[in-house]
């Protein structure tokens, strides 16, 4: 495993499956890019599951105000962790604290995206692995994700990395759109994600 350089993720050892691409923890300045992603890639991926007007009216202006505003909070609790190819954010995880109250579990994968055309090719694995790895450095060893419920791909990806179901529940993202979701547990994301030991202390 090669040295950790200078602005790179501290668990970019996962990345040598592509040399040619680089994970780092993302600063103010990504906010553009990540919103350029995040926008790309709820137009490819949901279509059929949200409706069309719902994703032609998503805005990369209004999305990089979001993003630059949680990238520059100095209370931000989570952790935002992009992934480059040729110096280009061709996706992008964040995660934190869970969020959803008194839960049996204290860590959330918030958000994970990736343009369609870098899909297949290792990056959704190693920006699940990085953020249970950004959790684990902060003794959280437990992570939930909430996906559509209709999104067969996603929730496939995460059976495979070993995720277990857990709920179901409505989520009602406004303007008269609601959509069901399912959430996927990693009890212990050391033992089934990251297969190290646990942190000490």
């Amino acid at each position: 495993m090669r040295p950790v350089r200078s602005g790179e993720h501290p668990f970019t050892g996962l990345l040598e499956w592509a040399t040619l691409a680089m994970l780092r923890v993302a600063t103010p300045a990504d906010a553009p890019a990540i919103a350029r992603v995040h926008v790309a890639s709820w137009r490819t991926t949901y279509p059929g599951m949200l409706p069309d007007s719902y994703l032609a009216a998503m805005d990369v202006r209004d999305y990089t105000g979001r993003w630059a505003r949680a990238l520059s909070s100095p209370v931000s609790p989570g952790t935002v962790t992009v992934v480059e190819e040729g110096g280009e954010i061709v996706g992008f995880a964040s995660c934190g604290r869970q969020r959803d109250g008194h839960q049996p579990y204290e860590g959330e994968l918030y958000a994970i995206y990736l343009l369609q055309e870098v899909q297949g090719r290792g990056h959704g694995r190693a920006l699940v692995e990085a953020s249970a790895a950004a959790l684990a450095g902060k003794r959280i060893t437990s992570m939930v994700v909430w996906v559509l419920r209709d999104n067969a791909h996603a929730r496939g990806f995460y059976e495979r990395l070993g995720g277990a179901y857990l709920r179901k529940r409505e989520l009602d993202f406004g303007f008269g759109v609601t959509a069901m979701e399912v959430s996927y547990l990693w009890a212990d994301t050391l033992a089934t994600l990251l297969k190290r030991p646990a942190p000490a202390g």
